[in-house]
């Protein structure tokens, strides 16, 4: 099959991703925000590729992604730029993955629904440009599991280590994939022989992680304990109940309410076990942790998708009036659409940092900055190539006030509102914490002070 055939035959994705970047494209002309977590990994990309001379450092994060970005500043990139190529890079790969999924699975006219309600759901959507680790680490857990499907375990077990190592909470869905490959396989013959491939192309990534891991903190776990204390101390607004990410899911994409079709359709194949399960499990997990927000819900619905496109596709199967049912399918499409749109205005109506005076002084200011910096926030140092010492923020209180005790600043940038506390009884040192701060920053002097809506933004020189 030439080129020109090939084109032909995948016409339709061809389609789908060219729309998706073209409106990203223009999305990006008008969302400037750049996420919390967005500036620590290009903070560690630059603290990688300087040897520590230039970014800051944070124990919890996974080390690929950062890495993929300190190559775009190590080439003098705009790290920002670079970033959001790279994000929706991976995110345009991640439509074609998820077309030959279902393509295979069931058939090419599933898959292209598939990829059309992932690349515009709006969380999907919105997040494929924002310099985050969901988005890369989908990538590769849906090659992952298309080398599942394909009794190609090896480079299954190669492809989830990367994406586990990309965001270490693709485990849950990886678990989805080894349960029902457990299911099938077990008692058949080369059980053996299959579960070391998968183990072995597993270890591949993640064994070299665990030995760095050691050699840098001298524990293999400190990334991920350091992960869980921060989910429970931090990001208060976003505690939710039990049932916000199907609500969220459902308000997403309302054709999701077919999914009450599935016992209907269900299939006995450990393909479709582990399809379902996957998704399953993480948002089972998830739903448990007090915090929520929709992008937690992210590594789930490439999956949801495929399986409302499967769900989709046999109820316009067994419809008689097919012209009706198409129809009906075209207006919930446009509705689709509609709400993903009035998400993403809603969105671009509010973008904090576009008329925040302190963060954007606080972004000049660290530029030229010199000797020890500590800051309360990562973005303030987006665009410096300074050393961060003190990542205030990032710390609980025990260890923040032994930081304090041991250290001294050239500068501290502080915004109390980065510095809120828990309640007590998630950190009962955090306001002794806050206290020994306060302390500290006296002895210094405020070269600046302003206050932006509740929040007071101040740097302290010595």
């Amino acid at each position: 099959m030439d080129f020109k055939e090939r084109f032909l035959v995948h016409r339709g994705i061809i389609i789908i991703i060219l729309l998706f970047i073209a409106a990203n494209a223009l999305f990006l002309n008008f969302y400037k925000d750049v996420w919390w977590d967005s500036s620590v990994y290009i903070g560690m990309g630059k603290y990688i590729f300087s040897s520590g001379s230039s970014g800051l450092w944070e124990e919890s994060r996974p080390l690929l992604f950062p890495f993929l970005l300190g190559i775009g500043w190590k080439m003098g990139f705009d790290t920002v730029i670079f970033g959001r190529v790279i994000s929706l890079a991976f995110a345009g790969l991640a439509l074609f993955m998820i077309y030959l999924i279902g393509s295979r699975l069931f058939s090419r006219k599933i898959g292209l629904m598939a990829a059309f309600f992932l690349g515009f759901s709006f969380t999907f959507f919105f997040f494929s440009s924002n310099i985050l680790t969901e988005i890369p680490s989908i990538f590769f857990m849906l090659l992952a599991f298309y080398f599942f499907i394909g009794n190609r375990f090896f480079l299954m077990g190669l492809f989830s280590g990367l994406a586990v190592i990309t965001r270490f909470f693709q485990v849950f869905m990886v678990s989805g994939m080894i349960l029902a490959f457990l299911f099938y396989f077990f008692n058949k013959k080369g059980f053996c022989k299959k579960l070391f491939y998968f183990a072995m192309g597993f270890s591949i990534p993640v064994i070299p992680l665990i030995f760095l891991n050691y050699h840098l903190y001298g524990d293999i776990l400190t990334p991920i304990k350091v992960q869980m204390h921060l989910s429970r101390t931090t990001g208060l607004a976003n505690y939710h109940e039990y049932w916000f990410y199907f609500a969220g899911l459902l308000k997403e994409n309302f054709l999701l309410v077919f999914f009450i079709a599935i016992p209907f359709f269900f299939r006995k194949d450990y393909r479709f076990y582990a399809l379902l399960l996957a998704p399953i499990i993480h948002l089972a997990v998830f739903s448990v942790v007090r915090q929520k927000e929709m992008r937690y819900a992210l590594l789930a619905v490439p999956f949801l998708c495929l399986l409302l496109a499967y769900c989709l596709w046999q109820i316009y199967e067994k419809t008689k009036n097919k012209q009706i049912a198409v129809e009906i399918f075209s207006v919930m499409v446009v509705l689709f659409l509609l709400t993903g749109f009035i998400s993403l205005k809603d969105s671009l109506s509010y973008q904090q940092q576009l008329n925040d005076e302190g963060l954007r002084h606080f972004q000049d200011y660290i530029r030229d900055a010199k000797g020890k910096i500590w800051i309360t926030n990562p973005i303030y140092a987006l665009y410096s190539e300074s050393k961060i010492d003190g990542l205030l923020y990032y710390k609980s209180g025990p260890n923040l006030i032994k930081f304090l005790r041991e250290n001294e600043a050239d500068t501290v940038l502080f915004n109390n509102c980065d510095m809120e506390c828990p309640p007590l009884g998630l950190d009962k040192e955090c306001i002794e914490s806050r206290q020994e701060l306060t302390r500290k920053l006296l002895k210094m002097e405020l070269i600046y002070d302003e206050k932006v809506n509740s929040c007071r933004y101040q740097v302290f020189t010595s």
